[in-house]
């Protein structure tokens, strides 16, 4: 193996980037007379032997897989606006209305390969697609006095607002098993050297959701014109060497933006797609925005805050479900109440102060899982002077029904109470002790500049089996990147963790 890269495969490779050296083989020439130079500055074994075959027909059959999906998802919503119109010869305005949806969907980047299966983009193609394309009909409808059809209109775009979301999502669901299988990945090539590195390789190698697979690392250009010429020329070595797809440049005092220009520039043509990661560690979407200046792209990062009609769109969602919540949960939650008093004495409520939005205190309501006096005993239990945040997982003041309400997460439905008073919010940090406080480093208080949350991040990803460090910082990680569609989507992942009980003590 050359000096300066690593192999791997999937997970079982290092995480440390290593350091590229000067190769002494005295084949760099040998090597450039056999590659060529196209008229497009492309060498000629790079675009016949870079990426495999196997990846990009991979791709493109994803594309005709979400197509088939959104078809039949269409078939759907058109049967039930059929069922609410019957009786009318609708197979023209079926057709066209499948036509120019497929077309506004393509328009939309719907079945770009790079979309499906990968982060909220794919959803909102889809909605933004729909939306688009049902207020074009209705304008021309309206324009043109048209009123035959229009309940068949409506309930398919209704209809078509469940069922292609839904239809991706079940589409997504058999895509993360066939990547997690070691399908539908791209070998990729990461580039850097130093912790940005090490945190690409260990994200990218620990989550094949992305659909990127590790194959190679290697360190950036030496300082000179000399040292990019040779470093360009490493890099369509192991391009062709290992059929790598995709490369990934990570910050690196060599990389700049002549070196990455001059890359892309050996890139053309074969189809290997040049990514460059970021620096801003978790600040990632909804803040995030291009703003031209002076002829360049600037990041523009917005002010992590609720404020405004973020904040009323959130308290909205919130009072809307949790005021739904408590009207179908309240005949279950007096049942929870009534077993609480027959079996161990003392209240059917504990009440808590924790640590609310801006570092005001509140009063948090659960329903009782211990024994009368449990706070009385924590010291006892978890040891004199003691400051960890973490339970044991068999604490004696745990009832036993208390256990079982622990398990199903069923004690902590009161604080539906607290999110309709405008302490909570459905969705948000852990609701912090008061004891804890002394525990938080600097950036720590900054996960109270929004309401703490019934559910959230660690939550879902593990509850009380999540380390108190990593706590912290998917807490910081929610804060900075809120959106709604990050809401419904760590709602979703709770019902999840609710019904499988996982990490709950």
């Amino acid at each position: 193996m050359a000096s300066g890269t690593v192999e791997t495969t999937g997970r079982r490779m290092s995480t440390a980037c290593v350091h590229a050296c000067p190769r002494v083989d005295g084949g760099r020439m040998a090597l450039q007379e056999r590659l060529g130079n196209t008229s497009a500055g492309v060498p000629e074994a790079l675009a016949r032997f870079s990426g495999t075959e196997e990846s990009r027909d991979a791709l493109r059959r994803l594309s005709i897989y979400a197509g088939l999906t959104d078809l039949t998802s269409i078939g759907l919503s058109m049967a039930i606006g059929y069922a609410a119109w019957p009786g009318h010869d609708l197979w023209v305005a079926m057709v066209i209305v499948v036509a120019l949806w497929m077309t506004a969907l393509a328009s939309r980047g719907a079945y770009d390969s790079r979309r499906i299966g990968v982060g909220s983009e794919e959803f909102k193609s889809v909605f933004s697609a729909t939306v688009v394309i049902f207020g074009l009909v209705a304008s021309v409808a309206y324009a043109l006095d048209l009123t035959t059809g229009r309940q068949f209109l409506v309930a398919t775009f209704l209809a078509g607002l469940v069922f292609l979301p839904l239809g991706r999502r079940m589409l997504r669901i058999w895509v993360f098993s066939r990547r997690r299988a070691g399908a539908y990945l791209q070998n990729t090539l990461v580039i850097g050297d130093g912790p940005h590195c090490d945190e690409l390789v260990d994200r990218l190698s620990h989550d094949r959701r992305a659909g990127f697979e590790v194959v190679r690392t290697i360190s950036g250009p030496r300082a000179g014109a000399a040292g990019l010429d040779a470093w360009l020329d490493e890099v369509h070595d192991e391009i062709t060497a290992h059929a790598v797809d995709a490369v990934a440049l990570t910050q690196t005092p060599t990389i700049n933006a002549e070196v990455i220009r001059r890359l892309s520039w050996r890139l053309e043509g074969p189809s290997v797609e040049l990514l460059v990661a970021p620096t801003l560690g978790d600040i990632t979407g909804p803040r995030l925005s291009v703003r031209p200046a002076a002829g360049l792209p600037l990041l523009h990062l917005e002010e992590p805050r609720l404020a405004g009609p973020r904040a009323l769109v959130k308290r909205a969602f919130d009072l809307t479900l949790s005021i739904l919540l408590l009207v179908l949960l309240s005949p279950f939650m007096i049942l929870i109440g009534l077993a609480i008093v027959l079996t161990s004495r003392g209240p059917v409520f504990f009440v808590q102060e924790r640590v609310g939005k801006g570092g005001e205190i509140y009063r948090l309501v659960k329903f009782r899982s211990m024994v009368d006096g449990a706070e009385q005993m924590h010291q006892e239990v978890l040891g004199i002077g003691s400051t960890t945040p973490d339970q044991y997982v068999a604490d004696p003041r745990i009832t036993p029904l208390g256990r079982f309400l622990r398990r199903w997460s069923l004690d902590e439905l009161p604080q539906l109470f607290n999110v309709v008073a405008g302490q909570m919010s459905l969705v948000g940090p852990r609701p912090m002790l008061v004891t804890e406080l002394p525990l938080l480093g600097d950036a720590d208080h900054r996960r109270h500049i929004t309401m703490p949350g019934l559910t959230g991040l660690w939550q879902v990803a593990g509850r009380k089996e999540v380390p108190w460090d990593e706590r912290m910082q998917m807490d910081l990680r929610y804060v900075e990147n809120w959106s709604i569609a990050l809401d419904l989507l760590i709602i979703v992942k709770t019902f999840k963790a609710v019904a499988t009980g996982r990490g709950a003590h």
